[in-house]
């Protein structure tokens, strides 16, 4: 069965839903409407009784973040810390949204995650990289912070420092180097990617579903009952870093290059 929403589109096969973000031309660059889509696809694999979702894309990336051109709309237009309320109420629902189904999200990686496409895919509860994946975490340059839980599964992931190096410091970070740190859990050859996500996911559904879900939930309540940024605590402090003039200027010399 499949199902198609123009920027999203899922099909399942047996217990299985993959989920494809669907916007190549764009580096599937994240909108207010493919997230809003996004959240939908999820919800409705869950409910049509699938076991596993496939997370991936169309193209040559991942996901590229947000989309910049739109951003530097939105501050021609509205007062900075509307970016924070952006990420309060159209892209933190979906990353709840992963950590809520009772049933795992495998990301499958490919080309470039950067920025908000990073964090989407950190907060996935098992995360394969093809070889070519590049991640790029710091929204630093641009003035801004981890979103989308990111600053939370980032230390879980890496630890502390290695955040700190990888939010600040990094422009980007190989399949390989990701594999080697813990950022990802596997990494392979490109065409290996969706076979080994759906190899994942076949070994995830012969189990019983009420032991993964459980699991799932302990470990997730794990991290979470850590003190530490929400999502929510993390849009309000996107909203203050936005808040700064030099922040719109970052974004104008980056569409500029």
């Amino acid at each position: 069965m499949t199902h198609s929403n123009a920027t999203v589109t899922s099909s399942t096969h047996g217990a299985v839903t993959t989920i494809l973000l669907n916007r190549p031309e764009r580096l599937n660059t994240i909108t207010i409407p493919m997230m809003q889509r996004l959240r939908d696809a999820l919800e409705v694999a869950e409910a049509s009784g699938a076991r596993a979702v496939i997370l991936t894309a169309t193209g040559k990336g991942f996901c590229a973040g947000q989309n910049l051109e739109n951003l530097a709309a939105t501050h021609k237009h509205h007062a900075p810390t509307v970016l924070g309320s952006i990420i309060a109420e159209h892209y933190n629902p979906v990353i709840e949204c992963i950590h809520h189904l009772t049933i795992p999200v495998i990301a499958a990686v490919q080309g470039v995650a950067a920025g908000g496409g990073f964090y989407l895919a950190l907060a996935c509860d098992f995360r394969i990289a093809a070889k070519s994946a590049r991640f790029v975490p710091g929204l630093a340059k641009l003035g801004l912070v981890p979103c989308l839980g990111g600053s939370r599964a980032l230390v879980d992931a890496v630890g502390y420092a290695r955040a700190m190096e990888l939010a600040l410091a990094t422009d980007e970070i190989s399949a390989a180097n990701a594999h080697a740190i813990g950022l990802v859990n596997r990494c392979v050859d490109d065409d290996q990617l969706l076979p080994t996500a759906r190899a994942l996911a076949d070994r995830i559904c012969a189990l019983l579903q009420k032991s993964v879900g459980l699991t799932k939930r302990m470990l997730r309540q794990a991290s979470a009952d850590a003190s530490g940024p929400t999502p929510k605590s993390e849009a309000w402090m996107q909203s203050i870093a936005a808040s700064e003039p030099e922040h719109a200027e970052r974004v104008r010399q980056f569409l500029s290059r």
